[in-house]
């Protein structure tokens, strides 16, 4: 009997993003009444990204603390929404890209006219840092794994990463409970109707297993690592600071004999 994880793997979770690109940019972000498309006023854009600027300080301190230095050199925001953590890794990275699939939210992040590079195709790097933050909880874990598989082998070696994904959940939070006897046999009906009737435009939570995703960085030369804990209403998480290491310059390898 497939459990609720199953049922919402299959969701398009890319076109809820597009929707919410159209109807709610900025809340789609950061879930706050100031930030509906009806009460945003310029005060409170100042914030938002002022928030942003705020968060990426944070990551690249604990990037200089982990790793000896600032992040630097080329960077990629993966699931960039508007640009607000793009924008303000532009004060330590000298080339910036942001990747988004909300052709809504890029529109308005060019419009800003920073100095990142905004696209819609997942770019092929090498980058030096790869930040996600509040994105891959929003993917369902199969194809999160995958895309951060994809992440892992655009990282130049020596570089860094600032990753954020939920991990586990207060009771209650659920996206359905357990149902008991009888009723259980009914419960994975119900919940593929109810997906079938969710409109688009959506946001869904999802938990990830994290010794798969460590084994993914692990797999990809990234030892170095500190987690730090994040709450999202309930939702817990951890972002994962890492570095990969660096490449073995074959004339200082031991020779045989």
């Amino acid at each position: 009997m497939p459990g609720a994880e199953e049922v919402l793997a299959g969701r398009d979770t890319d076109a809820d993003w597009r929707a919410l690109g159209v109807s709610n940019p900025y809340w789609g972000v950061i879930s706050h009444p100031r930030f509906l498309r009806e009460n945003v006023t310029l005060e409170a854009l100042d914030d938002f990204y002022l928030s942003g600027v705020q968060h990426i300080d944070a990551v690249a301190k604990d990037l200089g603390w982990l790793t000896g230095k600032l992040p630097f050199g080329r960077a990629l925001d993966f699931g960039c929404g508007v640009g607000r953590l793009a924008e303000a890794m532009t004060r330590y990275a000298q080339l910036v890209t942001g990747y988004d699939i909300s052709p809504g939210m890029l529109e308005l992040a060019r419009e800003r006219k920073g100095r990142v590079n905004y696209t819609d195709q997942l770019p092929d790097g090498p980058f030096d840092w790869i930040n996600s933050f509040i994105v891959f909880q929003h993917i369902p874990p199969d194809r999160g794994l995958e895309l951060l598989r994809e992440l892992m082998a655009r990282l130049s070696n020596g570089g860094v990463i600032s990753l954020q994904l939920t991990v586990w959940r207060d009771s209650g939070m659920e996206t359905w409970p357990q149902e008991r006897g009888l009723r259980r046999l009914f419960q994975a009906p119900r919940q593929r109707l109810w997906m079938r009737r969710l409109p688009v435009g959506q946001i869904l939570m999802y938990d990830y297993d994290l010794s798969q995703v460590i084994r993914i960085l692990n797999e990809a030369g990234i030892e170095d690592m500190r987690l730090v804990s994040t709450n999202h209403s309930g939702h817990h998480g951890v972002i994962i600071l890492g570095r990969k290491a660096a490449s073995i310059d074959s004339s200082q390898e031991p020779s045989d004999g």
